[in-house]
């Protein structure tokens, strides 16, 4: 337990000295608010790791020296880390969301109502990977999220725009139903997330063009 704690807790220290406005900083308050003590704490055994190529090699790609506490907390708690496959449960059945994001995306919840390791009604916390060469079509959701890329490389678009690369480093806060949509190249992706609240509700695909 105090390994993930440590890790959380180095997350929110990052958000806290880096977000810039007031939907971040609201955002990182409802994280502060969340109890990681033993009490709330549930403990689970870990599985193997179902993309542990791809994990490994982004870690080793984080040479940012503002994600160093992060990451090598990340390190520390490997072996407690519950990773997981989004095979539908973040979107309805025949979503469309399409089999190269089914077969390319993995993630943990440090925090969540269901498979977090510490518990909350609605606030979801953890690390997001998308494998290399893997497109994860636009979509929305009702709840409101904020992103920390800890790998370079992957690129980005909100609202059918132009694409966009965002760094190591960077902090992206999507409004509840904001339209985007990320793709890998030879590098790994590797984010922080977090869904503060409505992390119940379902994704929605958004057709758009490649």
């Amino acid at each position: 337990m105090i390994l993930l704690q440590r890790l959380v807790i180095e997350i929110i220290n990052f958000f806290e000295q880096n977000v810039t406005n007031a939907p971040e900083r609201g955002v990182v308050e409802h994280l502060k608010s969340i109890s990681l003590t033993h009490e709330n704490f549930v403990s689970a055994e870990v599985q193997k790791i179902p993309k542990e190529t791809a994990l490994k090699k982004a870690l080793l790609t984080i040479s940012d020296s503002s994600l160093k506490n992060i990451r090598e907390c990340i390190y520390k708690a490997y072996s407690e880390i519950q990773w997981n496959i989004d095979s539908g449960l973040f979107y309805e059945k025949d979503s469309g969301i399409g089999q190269e994001y089914l077969n390319g995306n993995m993630h943990t919840e440090f925090i969540g109502p269901k498979n977090g390791a510490f518990k909350s009604d609605e606030l979801r916390l953890g690390l997001f990977l998308l494998e290399p060469n893997t497109f994860y079509p636009d979509h929305k959701h009702e709840a409101p999220e904020l992103y920390l890329n800890l790998t370079k490389g992957t690129e980005w678009r909100f609202e059918g725009m132009s694409w966009q690369e965002k760094d190591s480093g960077s902090i992206i806060y999507n409004e509840p139903f904001c339209v985007h949509a990320m793709k890998t190249g030879k590098l790994p992706f590797l984010s922080v997330w977090c869904w503060p609240k409505n992390s119940k509700k379902k994704c929605i695909v958004v057709p758009q063009c490649p």
